[in-house]
């Protein structure tokens, strides 16, 4: 027991000694940023109208929906739920294309692979599935892989290529499989925290293939190389989990979202953040702009004719409703970009869908159709739809429309 004892010490102790590190070249990091993105916007105009409405609701699923994908193609997406089903829906018609029971129902995380003839679904039985398509829309269960290499529950998952796939977990670590041998190729290590969020940089751009990133509960992000086991670019991010993490379109920035509530927007060339946002900065802007305003009053953003329930963003932000003591606390639960790059969705953990607008640093809007938690919003690798997945068990598809 003492001796035991005596490693769990040397292990804090080492741990401690880490991060005072890391906040030591974070500092220095620091005297050296001379701006932010939004001290280089004041010239920028505000965005014009977009009226973002919904265009069909997927109805399906039983129970509440974990977790929402895209195929690389924009012509299907992929929903697992806790019903113990991934459903594959074509999104011009809402009509299902393939039903996979899954070996588990405890999924938090799902992907599609590249070419779409694959699925994996992962969770809290610690194990990543793969499961082949069926091409006949019938209901079918054809297991390929299962990964059994993880100690505890696995939290993000995502195929690489049609031949391997990557996992994020609970254990401290992330993991790369190959599919057709069914084992693992590497571990990745550097995380002091379970592993809460991983992503891939966008196709078509030079990191991907080579690269991934992971946010956790240590609250660091991660650049990895995935020929290595150790990460080629670190992050301190908050001393809040970091449960969303995506890369910026063109692969060389990504955004984080914390349970502190703030998105935090950094660059890689630059090796720094470069631009935060946050529920409760946007309140204490209103704040300022209007000295009378009190708690429980409606936030003013814009023309108060908008509605928010149509998903509507006008040129100016639009009113939101929200008490001060209400969006302290607003968890960051997923986070995308419009394929411009200029909008970003953030999903609150019980807001909503916010709409920000990244250079300007501003809120424009609220995605808001759905009856219960808003846990995931991705958009088309084409940029034509934005789709929205929540606890009341249904899948929403938002299209921008002329005015």
């Amino acid at each position: 027991y003492h001796a035991a004892d005596n490693i769990q010490e040397k292990i804090r102790v080492a741990k401690t000694e880490c991060k005072q590190l890391y906040d030591h070249i974070n500092r220095i990091k620091g005297e050296i940023q001379d701006t932010q993105l939004m001290n280089l916007s004041h010239s920028i105009n505000s965005l014009n109208g977009i009226n973002l409405q919904p265009i069909r609701t997927l109805k399906g699923h039983s129970n509440k929906i974990s977790d929402l994908k895209w195929s690389q193609d924009s012509k299907s997406i992929l929903s697992s739920s806790q019903d113990g089903f991934i459903i594959i829906w074509d999104p011009m018609t809402g009509l299902k294309k393939s039903a996979i029971p899954l070996l588990s129902q405890w999924v938090l995380a799902s992907a599609i692979s590249p070419n779409g003839d694959f699925v994996a679904s992962a969770g809290l039985d610690n194990h990543c599935t793969v499961y082949r398509v069926a091409k006949d829309n019938k209901i079918q269960q054809n297991v390929i892989s299962i990964f059994k290499g993880h100690t505890c529950y696995i939290s993000a998952t995502e195929f690489l290529n049609d031949r391997t796939i990557l996992t994020a977990s609970g254990d401290m670590t992330c993991a790369m499989w190959d599919i057709p041998k069914s084992k693992r190729i590497r571990e990745y290590i550097d995380h002091l925290g379970d592993v809460l969020t991983m992503d891939l940089p966008p196709a078509q751009t030079p990191r991907y293939g080579n690269n991934f990133i992971s946010g956790g509960s240590d609250g660091y992000a991660y650049l990895w190389d995935v020929r290595q086991p150790n990460s080629v670019q670190s992050f301190f991010v908050s001393d809040s989990d970091i449960s969303s993490i995506k890369f910026f379109n063109n692969g060389e920035s990504f955004m984080t979202g914390s349970d502190d509530g703030a998105a935090r927007l950094f660059d890689l060339r630059s090796d720094c953040q470069i631009s935060t946002y946050s529920l409760s900065s946007a309140f204490h802007q209103q704040r300022q702009a209007n000295p009378t305003y009190q708690s429980g009053q409606k936030l003013r953003y814009g023309s108060s004719s908008s509605s928010t329930s149509s998903g509507h963003i006008p040129r100016t932000p639009q009113s939101v409703n929200f008490k001060e003591t209400y969006i302290e606390d607003q968890g960051i639960i997923s986070i995308d970009f419009s394929r411009s790059g200029r909008i970003m969705f953030a999903c609150y953990a019980d807001y909503g869908c916010a709409v920000w607008d990244i250079i300007k640093g501003e809120m424009i809007g609220k995605i808001d159709g759905h009856r219960n938690r808003v846990n995931a919003v991705k958009t088309s690798p084409n940029g034509l739809v934005v789709a929205s997945s929540s606890w009341d068990m249904t899948i929403k598809l938002w299209a921008p429309t002329c005015r």
